[in-house]
């Protein structure tokens, strides 16, 4: 089920059979039937992590966890997997409470660690005597994809900028350290961004204190590159024309699936083969790299797609209807047995098909083009030193909040920071159009530094310029640079990468950034066993050999679809000879990063 992680040298199904076995470990400590609750928040997730055959074998019900949540008969044991969040202690104290069944017990599974803080909570409510077992699994990255991380924790930014509260950094230094002992250690680090180095600086302490990093030989790893989110707000904000970026937007991908309407699907006659679950009203499509044609789209501009799908439809469409005249047993037997797959594909074009015209649609509306036009304006730096016409228009006709929001964010990020009476004159116009009660979302956006007011600095037109950020004549399909991800701009923080492929690459980038906000950081950890120890390759070895130098892209804050694709693209250039893995505390687009902040 997980065999798409093992197709890079970094092999992530290490980590998701890891995470599984820690589960199964728990599990077999607990004698009896058992029932699992689960927080609301790990759903999904969990999914990442074990089959649902690794229940349904043993028997095992898993049940969300909310007040009313009625518990199996049979069940003489109730495991709660949950995060550590006292609201849900609550619930779990009711649970506990209401039921007075002789022989049954409860047990909590904490994810990502124990909380001492939520078992004193048991404690004063006076059921901690009902419990078992009180454990943790130390699930800190969930493995998306061969080349994805994810924490999935969706407020990490929110939490740090707007709330001040640090722990997710701490959980992240775990989850650096974690992957160390299964991958080796990590001999460089770059980072940009006061949130990377927090979470550099613990990671360190952490590998020191258990004299892994140190001692361990080199790994397969041979760097790893961090940055904030609030280095580059405007990629967060700026729409996503990539396949999958596109259906993340629209309709929203969760943990590698995707919720449509039946209703979209009713004329496509796909039966039990499609790659999807089909109940009464929604669908749910499973998207990672394990579907062939969606590895192809996936990271291509839209304006690619149709095109390869009708190329794969007509292929496959030519081998269904190749003539059985003159063909022999043994060739009648091989076209036979290759059917089944034949009408999985056409079944996979079908889907995609579906929802690439769906897609389409949304595109072709008046909305999105004059949304996308007003975009490229900022990414260019044009009229953005003053209130924009056309954010007044979308004030003046009430459209959606969250649309006026975002691109205000995108000017002030383009501006790298307003003038004082423009973001004034912004504030005015939103509590007149939306209520006072929207200045408490705008005083959310300002202590994440989202909205500013000017400094002497105008580090994105100045970057700009220096790293080709915007490029007039992109070539959409078949594209020769990254900036097709968004049809006109590049993502800084790809291009940051990008660049730092090169020879003195990082050391000739610390100039440029150095006016991005946070500190510019690099370390190395060398193995310390004397000048007599084992010697091992670096980077430059290994390519010398051809072997593809592996490095990890950590994006604290969140990083969005396009800003993957892109890095897939730099994977797929034979000039770099490199391999990513891209680490990340959410995948985000525009919308959910502004919804978690506001």
């Amino acid at each position: 089920m997980f065999s798409y992680l093992q197709r890079q040298r970094v092999n992530l199904q290490l980590l998701q059979e890891s995470s599984c076995r820690e589960l199964v470990h728990l599990l077999e400590k607990i004698e009896g039937n058992k029932a699992i609750v689960l927080d609301d928040a790990l759903l999904g997730p969990i999914g990442l992590i074990a089959s649902p055959s690794l229940f349904s074998d043993r028997g095992i019900k898993l049940l969300k966890l909310d007040k009313e949540t009625r518990f199996p008969r049979d069940a003489t044991n109730i495991i709660y997997i949950i995060r550590t969040q006292i609201k849900l202690m609550d619930i779990i104290v009711s649970h506990v409470l209401r039921t007075k069944e002789k022989g049954r017990l409860f047990h909590i599974f904490f994810v990502p660690r124990r909380s001492c803080l939520c078992i004193k909570h048991l404690e004063n409510k006076n059921v901690y005597g009902s419990f078992g077992q009180l454990e943790e699994l130390p699930w800190n990255f969930y493995p998306l994809d061969f080349d994805i991380l994810s924490m999935e924790n969706a407020t990490t930014f929110r939490d740090i900028a707007v709330d001040g509260d640090p722990t997710v950094l701490y959980q992240a230094a775990i989850g650096l350290v974690q992957l160390q002992r299964i991958y080796g250690r990590i001999p460089k680090i770059y980072g940009k961004g006061s949130m990377s180095q927090g979470v550099w600086d613990r990671a360190k302490q952490l590998g020191a204190e258990e004299k892994l990093l140190f001692n361990g030989e080199k790994g397969i790893i041979d760097q790893i590159i961090l940055f904030d989110r609030s280095i580059d707000f405007l990629s967060t904000f700026a729409t996503q024309l990539t396949y999958e970026g596109l259906i993340d937007e629209f309709y929203g991908i969760r943990h590698n699936q995707l919720t449509l309407p039946a209703e979209l699907f009713a004329n496509r006659g796909e039966d039990d083969v499609s790659p999807a679950h089909l109940t009464a009203e929604k669908k749910t499509i499973i998207l990672n790299s394990g579907e062939k044609l969606y590895a192809e789209l996936r990271n291509k501009n839209f304006n690619e797609v149709g095109r390869i799908l009708a190329r794969n439809a007509k292929e496959i469409s030519a081998q269904m209807n190749a003539s059985t005249q003159d063909k022999s047993v043994h060739d009648m037997k091989l076209l036979v047995d290759k059917l089944p797959v034949l009408l999985a594909q056409k079944q996979s074009v079908a889907v995609h098909t579906t929802i690439g015209e769906i897609i389409r649609k949304r595109l072709d509306a008046y909305e999105f083009t004059d949304d996308l036009t007003a975009e490229q304006e900022f990414m260019m730096c044009e009229d953005i030193e003053r209130p924009s016409t056309y954010i007044e228009d979308l004030m003046a006709k009430k459209t959606e909040l969250k649309s006026v929001l975002r691109l205000i964010c995108m000017q002030c990020a383009a501006a790298s920071g307003f003038k004082e009476k423009v973001l004034n004159y912004y504030k005015r116009e939103l509590a007149h159009v939306y209520g006072l009660e929207v200045l408490l979302k705008v005083s959310n956006l300002e202590k994440a530094g989202v909205l500013y007011t000017q400094s002497e600095s105008r580090a994105y037109a100045v970057l700009r310029k220096t790293l080709n950020l915007t490029v007039d004549d992109v070539v959409e399909i078949e594209p020769k640079d990254i900036s097709y991800v968004h049809s006109f701009y590049a993502p800084l923080t790809a291009r940051i990468v990008e660049l730092s492929l090169k020879p003195l690459g990082w050391q000739s980038l610390k100039s440029q950034i150095n006016n991005l906000p946070g500190p510019t950081f690099e370390d190395f950890q060398a193995q310390l066993i004397g000048i007599g120890g084992r010697h091992t390759s670096t980077p430059s070895e290994g390519s010398s050999l051809n072997i593809p130098r592996v490095v990890l892209v950590f994006f604290v804050g969140g990083c969005t679809f396009a800003e993957i694709a892109a890095l897939r693209f730099l994977a797929c250039q034979e000039d770099n000879n490199v391999e990513f893995v891209i680490a990340t505390t959410k995948v985000i687009n525009k919308y959910t990063f502004l919804d978690n902040l506001t």
